[in-house]
C-alpha cells in the first residue's frame, strides 16, 4: 500500500513544540489534507530551533525520495526563524533575496505599519530578510508579512510554510494547486468504519483476521468509540480487500457507521427526518452534551438548549426532580437521571431529552458508587430509557465517555423507533468501552454529582 500512493513528508519545526509551550496542530491539518488527496504521510517530524538537527532532519526527508516535503515555521524575523537557510544547505545553495518575495514583503510590511502606526522604513529593514529564498525557490503568497517558500530538488517538491496555523491554512490552497497540477496528488479512497460498545482489542482481531496486501488500515480509539480507517489506491482488487474487512467488522463487532458518519451527524440526520427536537439535562458532564449539538452546523434546527444542574438544590428547582428521589436513591442514580431528563423535555418541549449524573472523580467516590459510575436518561414520546456505566480515566476521560455514550443512546432510541421506555442497566466490564466513572463536585455521590 505504501508504495502505491505518492508519499510525503512534514517537518515541523519549533522549541515550543518540544517544551509543551504550544500545542501543534499543523502537522494535524497537513497530514489530514494530504490523506484526502491520496497523499500518503510517510513521516512527521518535530525538530527545535537549531540549524544543525533542522538542516539534518531535511536532509534525512529528501534521501527519502518523497513526492513532496513541507516544512511548518521558522519563516520569521527573530534569531531562531532558520528555516530558510536550513533548506539551503540542505539542498547545497545559496540564499539570495527574491524580487518578487521581496515586493510582497513590502507590500506586507508597508499594511503592517499603517495599521500599528508605525516607522515603515524601520520595520522593513527588520522583515527584508523574510525575502531571501534559497537560489531557484519561489515564494508562496504570504498570509502574513512571510512568504513561503517552494522549489523542487531532485525528484522532490519542497514547501516551507509559516508557523502560525492561520497564516498555514489560509496559504495551504496554494500549495495543493501547485501539487495538483505536478500530478503529486494520489488517486485514493479512504473509508471509514466506526464502532461503539468494544475496545481496540477485539476490533483489532477482526483486522487482524482479514487478509490484505493492498490496503493501508489505521486504528483510532477515543472517547470509547474505535474507528477503523482504510485507504487504497483505486483498483478492483484494493476494493475487494476493502470489502471483505468492512463486512468482517460489520459481522463480528457493533459497527454503526460504515461511510464515515459520526455519531452526531447520525443523530443529527435522525432528528431531521423525524421534525424532532433535543433537550439536554446535565450534571457530571457540566454542559458538554450540549456542546457537543452545537459544535455541528444548522444544530438550531434540533437543538432547543439544557439545563447544567449539579448541585442538588438546582435538579429540583430547575428539573423538578423529587427531593424524596434524590433521598432514597442519590444524585448518582437511575432514577434521578430519568427524573431530569423528563425535567429537561418537559422544560423545553423538546421530544427527546439526554441526561448525565454520575462520579466523575477524583473525589467524590463511594463504594457503592465509585469513581467512573454514570447514569444517563433518554426521555422521549415513549418513555424513558437510563442506563448505567463505568467509565475509566480521568476525570476528562469521564466526561468525555459519558458525551459520546448520551449521544449514542440517543442514536439508539432514534434507530429504535423511540423504543419502549425501559431501563437498561450496563454491565460493568462487558466491553473494553464501558468499563468506568461518576461526576464531581460534591462532598459525596450521595449529595450530589462529583
Amino acid at each position: 500500500m505504501r508504495t502505491e500512493l505518492p508519499q510525503a513528508i512534514i517537518v515541523l519545526t519549533g522549541d515550543e513544540l518540544l517544551d509543551g509551550r504550544t500545542r501543534d496542530t499543523n502537522g494535524a491539518f497537513l497530514a489530514a489534507r494530504l490523506a484526502a488527496d491520496g497523499v500518503q504521510v510517510a513521516r512527521l517530524t518535530v525538530v527545535p530551533d537549531d540549524m544543525g538537527l533542522l538542516v539534518a532532519a531535511l536532509r534525512e526527508a529528501l534521501a527519502f525520495e518523497p513526492a513532496v516535503v513541507i516544512i511548518s515555521g521558522g519563516l520569521g524575523t527573530t534569531h531562531d526563524d532558520l528555516t530558510a537557510a536550513a533548506i539551503a544547505a540542505a539542498t547545497g545553495r545559496r540564499l539570495e533575496e527574491h524580487p518578487e518575495a521581496l515586493a510582497m514583503v513590502a507590500r506586507r510590511t508597508r499594511d503592517l505599519a499603517e495599521r500599528r502606526h508605525a516607522p515603515f522604513a524601520e520595520m522593513f529593514a527588520v522583515t527584508r530578510r523574510e525575502a531571501l529564498l534559497p537560489k531557484g525557490a519561489r515564494p508562496v503568497p504570504p498570509a502574513g508579512v512571510a512568504p513561503g517558500i517552494a522549489l523542487r530538488h531532485e525528484g522532490t517538491l519542497v514547501y516551507a510554510l509559516p508557523g502560525v496555523p492561520s497564516e498555514l491554512r489560509a496559504m495551504w490552497p496554494w500549495v495543493r494547486g501547485e501539487l495538483a497540477a505536478a500530478g503529486v496528488l494520489g488517486d485514493a479512497v479512504t473509508r471509514v468504519v466506526r464502532i461503539f460498545g468494544v475496545g481496540e482489542l477485539q476490533v483489532g482481531t477482526v483486522v487482524d483476521g482479514v487478509p490484505r496486501t493492498l490496503i493501508d488500515v489505521a486504528i483510532n480509539v477515543g472517547g470509547g468509540e474505535v474507528a477503523v480507517r482504510i485507504r487504497h489506491a483505486c483498483s478492483g482488487a484494493a476494493q475487494a480487500e476493502a470489502d471483505a474487512l468492512v463486512e468482517a467488522l460489520v459481522a463480528a463487532v457493533p459497527v454503526y457507521s460504515t461511510d464515515g458518519r459520526t455519531v452526531d451527524e447520525i443523530v443529527a440526520e435522525g432528528l431531521r427526518a423525524r421534525g424532532a427536537t433535543v433537550a439536554v439535562a446535565e450534571s457530571c458532564t457540566g454542559g458538554l452534551v450540549g456542546g457537543r449539538f452545537t459544535d455541528l452546523r444548522g444544530s438550531s434546527d434540533y437543538f432547543l438548549g439544557g439545563v447544567i444542574a449539579y448541585a442538588n438544590e438546582a435538579k429540583v428547582a430547575l428539573l423538578g426532580v423529587d427531593g424524596d428521589v434524590l433521598a432514597r436513591h442519590g444524585a448518582v442514580s437511575a432514577e434521578v437521571a430519568a427524573a431530569m431528563a423528563e425535567g429537561a423535555r418537559a422544560a423545553t418541549g423538546a421530544t427527546f431529552a439526554l441526561s448525565t449524573t454520575g462520579v466523575a472523580g477524583p473525589d467524590g467516590g463511594t463504594p457503592e458508587k465509585p469513581v467512573g459510575l454514570v447514569y444517563l436518561g433518554c426521555a422521549g414520546p415513549d418513555g424513558c430509557r437510563t442506563v448505567r456505566e463505568r467509565f475509566p480515566g480521568d476525570r476528562a476521560s469521564v466526561r468525555e465517555w459519558a458525551v459520546t455514550r448520551a449521544l449514542h443512546l440517543l442514536r439508539e432510541t432514534l434507530e429504535a423507533g423511540e423504543g419502549a421506555g425501559d431501563t437498561l442497566e450496563a454491565s460493568e466490564g462487558a466491553g473494553e468501552t464501558l468499563a468506568g466513572a461518576e461526576d464531581g463536585g460534591a462532598p459525596s455521590a450521595e449529595g450530589g454529582d462529583a
